[in-house]
């Protein structure tokens, strides 16, 4: 062993090179990825602009008051918040969209302006006009509908 170090001095110091250069990519680009939070610092803003129970409250009673919808559910992801909501096919397709426009209004102009908002329409049951999707960017003030039945 003592031989082939002094005969390849020059090999083995460029090998001794290459491994610290891993060693110190693998320390400080991969291993702090698997640390993170997947978003990254794009919530850092995200405790002033908490969407509080009772705005989602008042959303829900918005169903409730509405024959037509049966239910809505909500999860918030990142910056979307997603809603679901559940409808009787008798419920127009320009109905439920009104519908979505009437939900977007109950959340405070601030919030509208830090979080997409994306709503799903469906039914139960089977029906030509459902599933439509709408979508409503933070730099927009208007929901995108797509997939209008079918």
């Amino acid at each position: 062993m003592k031989k082939f170090l002094k005969n390849n001095k020059l090999l083995v110091i460029i090998g001794v090179l290459i491994v610290i250069l891993i060693l110190f990519i693998v320390w400080f680009f991969i291993v702090p990825s698997f640390n993170g939070n997947k978003y990254g610092n794009r919530l850092k803003e995200e405790s002033k602009h908490k969407i509080s129970s009772e705005t989602i409250d008042k959303i829900k009673d918005k169903a409730d008051d509405n024959e037509s919808v049966d239910k809505i559910e909500y999860h918030k992801e990142g910056r979307i918040l997603n809603f679901t909501v559940y409808v009787s096919s008798s419920f127009t397709p320009d109905q439920a969209k009104e519908f979505g426009s009437s939900l977007v209004g109950e959340i405070d102009e601030d919030d509208r302006k830090y979080y997409d908002i994306q709503i799903l329409i469906d039914s139960d049951e089977k029906s030509d006009n459902y599933p439509i999707i709408g979508y409503k960017s933070k730099n927009e003030d208007k929901i995108n509908y797509g997939n209008v039945g079918g």
